[in-house]
């Protein structure tokens, strides 16, 4: 087999809120929207884009990248564009044909990002190679927050959740022998959809690992951090989309001093692993994150061999406050510890791993390699 090896010397990469459009954008953050319909206050308990008579999507183009990495070109009305991709890693003996199907590994990129992140700036083909799995990385959009889209009430696309569960999920069933056994994992805005769909779908993933996740949509910063409306705002700048379409407004304490005047809030709630925190009971989970400081980096590096090195226990130092350097993982740091806390409040289990660190590859990468062993008991893989 052969396996593509990381380009040497290529700095850290970004991926949910950049640090260029932190940059940009952060003037407009806090500015109110202005101009905008009336929302219910509530809604309906389920979305209309979740009914579904058929499936629309279709494959519209298969490229082999290498010997066991095949891109997938996915048209579907769902998604609000004429194609998105889809790469699989495949498994040893893996074949449209084959008589058996494979344990699923869902790879979910944060903001920004696309399919091919994870294999651009990971080791995920090596992590692979002898695993009996089947990995697959989708491509939604840089603010999908793996959400079917509010639009202002009228709903339609992007309907990301209902594209990725309910139309790419079983036609890699069908016709690329995905098997049944799925784990997710995801980094930033990846770590919410794979948290939040777990939530929303309870025993369709058999564990569930979250890195840098944006875990809790309505974090309030204490000391005047990013809080996260900011972060929905923010993304939908970076995509040049009305924030608002995603879910609405959050409401009070975010868009008014009216403790009555909750907006769409409940939507929000809908899509916050924390809100949704006691549907994650009996999966395992793995939680990581950092507290913004980024002096001395991971620690750790993958190293020039086919195997890496296991991330030591002694990174995880639990900081007991954020740091500065870094204020997109200042802000992971406080929503992580609240769902930390939320989680242990309902009894429910977790492996975590608070360290010092920023919102950077090196640092996904090194937990991902932490986290594997766990998604492949799972998986049985």
């Amino acid at each position: 087999m052969r396996l593509r090896r990381l380009p040497r010397g290529r700095g850290p990469r970004r991926a949910g809120w950049t640090g260029l459009a932190l940059a940009l954008l952060l003037p407009f953050l806090a500015v109110p929207a202005t101009g905008q319909p009336a929302y219910a206050a509530d809604g309906p308990a389920s979305d209309p884009a979740r009914s579904q008579t058929r499936n629309p999507a279709r494959v519209v183009a298969e490229v082999p990248v290498g010997d066991r990495m095949l891109d997938l070109g996915i048209a579907s009305p769902t998604t609000d564009a004429p194609v998105k991709w889809v790469r699989l890693l495949l498994p040893k003996g893996w074949s449209k044909n084959a008589s058996r199907t494979w344990p699923v590994l869902w790879l979910l990129h944060g903001g920004g990002g696309n399919h091919k992140d994870w294999t651009a700036n990971t080791h995920v083909e090596q992590l692979a190679a002898d695993r009996d799995v089947l990995v697959v990385m989708p491509e939604t959009s840089g603010c999908s927050s793996y959400s079917n889209w509010y639009n202002g009430g009228k709903w339609g696309s992007p309907a990301w959740e209902t594209y990725l569960l309910d139309e790419l999920r079983p036609l890699l069933e069908r016709d690329y022998r995905a098997g049944t056994a799925r784990a997710v994992a995801g980094l930033s805005m990846g770590g919410l959809g794979a948290l939040k769909f777990t939530a929303a779908r309870p025993g369709m993933f058999r564990a569930a690992a979250s890195y840098s996740g944006a875990v809790h949509p309505l974090y309030r910063s204490p000391d005047g951090g990013f809080s996260g409306p900011d972060a929905v705002k923010l993304g939908a700048l970076t995509c040049l989309v009305d924030w608002k379409r995603l879910w609405g407004k959050p409401g009070y304490p975010f868009d008014t001093d009216d403790p009555a005047d909750l907006r769409q809030q409940w939507l929000w709630k809908r899509n916050s692993p924390l809100e949704q925190a006691a549907s994650l009971r009996g999966t395992p989970l793995y939680l990581s994150y950092g507290d913004g400081t980024t002096d001395g980096g991971p620690g750790w590096s993958w190293g020039d061999g086919d195997r890496p090195p296991a991330p030591s226990p002694a990174r995880c130092t639990d900081p007991p406050v954020h740091g500065t350097q870094d204020p997109v993982e200042r802000t992971v740091y406080g929503m992580n510890q609240e769902l930390r806390g939320k989680l242990a409040q309902l009894g429910i289990p977790a492996t975590v791993c608070a360290s010092k660190g920023g919102h950077t590859w090196p640092y996904w990468e090194r937990e991902l390699v932490a986290s594997f062993p766990m998604l492949m008991r799972a998986l049985g893989a």
